[in-house]
């Protein structure tokens, strides 16, 4: 099978098209030297391109959903959702808004992202430091909290760096305050095995269940994120507990590159 991954214009289609190439899938970018089998292509507004070579090449084509499609969908643009085989939604509600577009449900497979596992291990990580002292991640963008200037605690800001420096720099922290719920950045943590304090938000449940895998917090209570911290800061047992029941999610749960790779494949 050939596949064309159309210019990966971020981390998760350079890591899948990676996946792809493992898999022994050949995986060109200039569409010319090749007829594919597959396009994938991320759905960003106005970009009709891979849709229309797909179409032309007499393709599948699958479509890769993290942001909410427009509605109505402008005339050009319906030419994704005509011409999709197959969609790849982050959550339920992007999967419950492509549908809305007249895609049927049954080719729209929600999928959060994934990850390399490899990279995170062994796991968990056991960070090299006194023991007296914990390390706080501030993971994604927002105003880092000011509520960790106590003795022996420390803040590292994971937010903007290359996503080769991620597993080091989640293996140097114990928990992981998730700013922004993007899907990929929880997977990160998942993987890591770290304890996860995130926004209790629709998107983060369908990874993340509240004192299992993760503590989930209001973001509209004043102080309930800084409340979970201090849980955690205090209580080692349970960071342990939250870090390897997340990580054994992942794993159950087969959210790899590899994975995935696989299923478009077939």
């Amino acid at each position: 099978m050939r596949i064309l991954v159309r210019r990966p214009p971020n981390e998760a289609l350079e890591e899948l098209s990676t996946a792809l190439l493992q898999e022994g899938h050949e995986v060109r970018t200039e569409a010319r030297k090749f007829t594919p089998d597959l396009v994938i292509e991320r759905y960003a507004p106005g970009h009709i391109a891979g849709a229309w070579f797909a179409r032309r090449r007499h393709a599948r084509y699958c479509v890769i959903v993290e942001l909410p499609p427009r509605r109505p969908a402008p005339l050009l643009e319906r030419l994704i959702w005509r011409t999709a085989s197959h969609v790849l939604a982050a959550t339920i509600a992007l999967k419950q808004d492509v549908a809305a577009l007249g895609v049927d449900p049954e080719h729209i497979d929600i999928v959060p992202g994934g990850v390399v596992p490899e990279r995170f291990l062994p796991a968990p990580f056991a960070p090299a430091r006194a023991a007296d002292t914990v390390v706080l991640g501030w993971i994604g963008g927002g105003q880092a909290p000011t509520m960790i200037a106590a003795p022996g605690l420390s803040l590292i800001v994971i937010a903007g760096v290359p996503p080769a420096r991620v597993p080091d720099l989640l293996a140097g922290i114990d928990i992981a305050l998730v700013a922004e719920p993007v899907p990929l950045r929880l997977l990160d943590c998942m993987a890591a095995g770290r304890a996860i304090v995130a926004p209790d938000r629709p998107e983060v449940r369908e990874l993340l269940e509240h004192e299992r895998t993760a503590l989930l917090f209001d973001p509209a209570e004043t102080g309930a994120l800084a409340r979970a911290a201090a849980r955690l800061i205090a209580d080692a047992p349970l960071r342990a507990r939250l870090g390897e029941e997340a990580r054994a999610e992942l794993e159950l749960r087969d959210l790899s590159w590899r994975s995935l790779a696989r299923r478009l494949a077939v």
